[in-house]
């Protein structure tokens, strides 16, 4: 070990005047004398691997069982193909439990933001609808449902709730507005996440017209998401949004009927 090292004295690397060990830049030339190693860069298909993991997953759940007679077009069907799906959501979140466990806080729970949700889904569901027999489709092709699987059933409308309202409100925010945008939050920012996400929630419902307002929906819900640090103000709006359809469905009401009946 040399003097100079001992004394804590070394020289720059650009014009090799002596320098103090403690000093940051040369006082001859300027150089850095301690340049910070560069810290490695995160890959992003490793960072995102859970979010596509679980897209493509549940994309090939919902097409083979809108494309193929694999799980059959009948009430157990549809049954099987919930049940697996609810199964995926519950691996992804437990694997993503730290993150997503503040979300079912109730702390800061606001009733007035909540009944204001519920009002403008309810109030959506009845402009969708009459957006939808406007163009001439059915209500369902917006979700992987159809309501007539629950006519034969023992109770039609217990079902379609606790199928079409409960079910999808409940474990689809927690996989889009919980894990999922937590996860891509790691390589975006906030306002990506909210538009990535939204967009994938539309497309994992195979209804290409129905992204009309699947995508401003999801915009709806992750953003009280992302504002209030909770899941709970999307899953009573989705709830909310749910039911507005499904009660329309089941009693072949219209939205103009409701208003303009004789």
């Amino acid at each position: 070990m040399t003097t100079n090292e001992v004394i804590g004295i070394s020289s720059c690397v650009n014009c090799k005047t002596e320098v103090q060990a403690a000093d940051r830049f040369c006082g001859h030339c300027g150089s850095t004398l301690h340049a910070e190693p560069a810290k490695p860069q995160a890959d992003v298909f490793s960072l995102l691997t859970p979010s596509l993991t679980y897209y493509f997953l549940t994309l090939a759940l919902l097409a083979t069982y809108k494309l193929t007679t694999v799980f059959g077009d009948d009430f157990q069907g549809f049954v099987i193909v919930n049940a697996i799906d609810v199964a995926i959501v519950l691996v992804f979140a437990i694997m993503a439990w730290k993150d997503i466990r503040p979300l079912f806080s109730f702390s800061g729970f606001r009733f007035s933001i909540a009944a204001l949700t519920v009002v403008c889904a309810l109030a959506g569901s009845l402009f969708i609808s009459e957006l939808a027999n406007f163009i001439n489709i059915s209500i369902n092709d917006d979700v992987f449902y159809d309501t007539w699987l629950f006519h034969e059933t023992t109770s039609p409308l217990l079902y379609s709730v606790l199928f079409v309202c409960v079910q999808p409100a409940l474990f689809e925010e927690v996989a889009f507005r919980g894990f999922l945008l937590n996860n891509i939050q790691k390589i975006a920012s906030p306002a990506g996440a909210i538009y990535i996400t939204s967009f994938i929630f539309g497309i994992v419902h195979l209804a290409i017209i129905s992204m009309l307002w699947l995508v401003p929906i999801g915009l709806a819900f992750a953003v009280l998401r992302l504002k209030y640090n909770t899941l709970w103000y999307g899953v009573i709006g989705h709830f909310a949004y749910n039911l507005g359809i499904t009660l329309l469905e089941h009693f072949q009401y219209t939205p103009a009927s409701l208003f303009f009946s004789s």
